[in-house]
């Protein structure tokens, strides 16, 4: 073991930092508190200093480059965060679901929710402003193309009785 300076810490510091921050960028890692991997950062620059040795064999930024990614992901594992979209979408479901009226399409809300490929066809479809706000037409006719309108509905309703959409 050794001393280190506070030049060392600092640059170790910035340089994990700096990992970090791609790592999160790349969805590799989640920071829910960015106090948290400071004083991580801090504690793993510490001790690489202090065990590193100048003079050895191995460089510096090699060794800090195979261990810092590690220790990121092993500390702070990525954590995807809830699509507002889908959210939406589901949202969206369930309040059609407790309506009185048939239900509008092949599959249950459930169904829905629960198929991702299903979601995430309806989610590129469906244009969402930056509120995350959605137009219910263009919403409901995505549902009637992807998941299918219900049959009982299809039956129902004749070629030329004017229903464009089920859920309206």
């Amino acid at each position: 073991m050794r001393d280190y300076t506070e030049e060392e810490i600092c640059e170790t510091v910035f340089y994990l930092s700096r990992y970090a921050e791609c790592l999160e960028i790349d969805k590799a890692i989640t920071v829910p508190d960015e106090r948290e991997l400071f004083w991580m950062l801090l504690e793993w620059a510490r001790e690489f200093t202090r065990t590193f040795a100048p003079d050895g064999e191995k460089d510096y930024m090699a060794e800090l480059e195979s261990r810092g990614p590690k220790w990121l992901t092993t500390t702070f594992p990525y954590i995807p965060e809830l699509d507002e979209e889908r959210e939406a979408i589901i949202e969206f479901l369930q309040s059609e679901d407790g309506d009185p009226a048939v239900w509008p399409w092949a599959l249950s809300a459930e169904e829905i929710a629960q198929n991702d490929d299903l979601l995430r066809k309806v989610e590129r479809v469906v244009n969402f402003d930056q509120q995350g706000d959605y137009n219910t037409e263009e919403l409901c006719a995505a549902l009637d193309r992807i998941v299918g309108v219900n049959p009982a509905l299809k039956e129902r309703s004749a070629p030329d009785s004017g229903m464009a959409q089920p859920c309206m």
